[in-house]
């Protein structure tokens, strides 16, 4: 079975393939240019975009064998649009299990990432969702960026 990572090539997913990796899970990293770096060239990766519909197929063509989904929503407001259909789509192919990444505050039915919490509670698909309050980069105290 395969972990589909949206916005695998961020902090957040990019760091969960390579957990899932080292675990020996099977994971395929979707990105809106669906090109990864050099340092992630050992995951399967496919061009996957929330705005472009016709992305959507892009995964399960790639690995019929997605049955989990992390879902990272892009920085919009009216995300529902864009998101129920590629939740539907994803439990039509068998998805079992949703991941949302969100921010501390939205509940369900908040507008934004809220309305997809509450949306995933509806359709009653088993999921979870993570709430980071705020990330601190590693970084060596001679670095220009460290502060």
């Amino acid at each position: 079975m395969t972990t589909l990572i949206t916005g695998g090539t961020g902090k957040v997913g990019s760091s969960l393939a390579n957990l899932l990796h080292d675990s020996h899970h099977q994971v395929l990293i979707a990105s809106r240019t669906g090109n990864l770096k050099h340092t992630e060239s050992k995951f399967k990766f496919v061009t996957f975009d929330f705005l472009k519909h016709e992305t959507f197929e892009n995964p399960f063509t790639k690995d019929p064998d997605i049955d989990r989904v992390f879902l990272v929503v892009p920085d919009i407001i009216d995300t529902i649009p864009h998101y129920k259909p590629f939740i539907d789509l994803a439990i039509s192919k068998g998805v079992k299990r949703f991941v949302l990444l969100t921010s501390t505050q939205p509940k369900p039915g908040d507008p934004g990432q809220g309305v997809v919490h509450q949306y995933l509670l509806d359709t009653g698909v088993n999921y979870a969702v993570l709430r980071p309050t705020w990330f601190i980069r590693e970084c060596d105290v001679h670095d220009s960026n460290w502060q």
